[in-house]
């Protein structure tokens, strides 16, 4: 009988979470996730099968508690325009800080996308469910009169987010933020 897991699961997904995104997979070894995430290389391995096991969950996590709750928190309720605006904004700035590190999954796509089709299909999923709520923000901006009735809303999606996967590729290398009140001028423009 196997023994029950004696750790908090939340926080052991999020202290990986960070390690790779900080990392990356590749440099990311196991020394690190032990250190990060207090666990013995036997409790990774039972709990998760793998590093790679782990970095799955880990994205899965990523998804779930970044991606996704940052779509709920911005693209499905309220003004849709100032929402895409704060959506947007948000992808780089943590608590009034900007973001050196990216995200996740436009890092992992770039690492590992192009040679494991697991992890690019782990990537599409979370990419989806932003372009989901970019989609959304996009209808009710339509109905409420916001954004011209005619506009082909999946394209405009589209072209959102392959913005904002630029963009984020961007913050990897710049320094400072006038790069994104420029970037974000353009997005502004996107939208009307």
């Amino acid at each position: 009988m196997a023994r029950p897991k004696s750790f908090n699961q939340d926080h052991v997904l999020t202290q990986a979470m960070l390690c790779f995104w900080d990392r990356g997979y590749t440099a990311t070894s196991m020394k690190h996730l032990e250190a990060a995430t207090s666990l013995t290389p036997g409790s990774i391995y039972n709990s998760f099968g793998s590093k790679d096991g782990l970095f799955i969950a880990a994205l899965d996590y990523y998804i779930k508690r970044v991606v996704t709750r940052r779509v709920e928190k911005y693209l499905l309720d309220g003004d849709p325009i100032k929402g895409i605006d704060a959506y947007f904004y948000d992808c780089f700035r943590a608590q009034g800080k900007e973001i050196q590190g990216g995200c996740l999954l436009i890092n992992t796509s770039t690492e590992l996308g192009p040679h494991d089709e697991v992890v690019r299909e782990k990537v599409l999923q979370g990419m989806k469910v932003a372009q989901r709520g970019l989609l959304a923000a996009i209808d009710r901006a339509k109905d409420l009169g916001q954004i011209a009735k005619e506009t082909d809303s999946q394209a405009k999606a589209v072209h959102l987010g392959l913005v904002l996967n630029g963009m984020l590729v961007q913050t990897k290398i710049a320094r400072g933020d006038q790069w994104l009140d420029n970037a974000m001028a353009n997005v502004r423009s996107l939208l009307h």
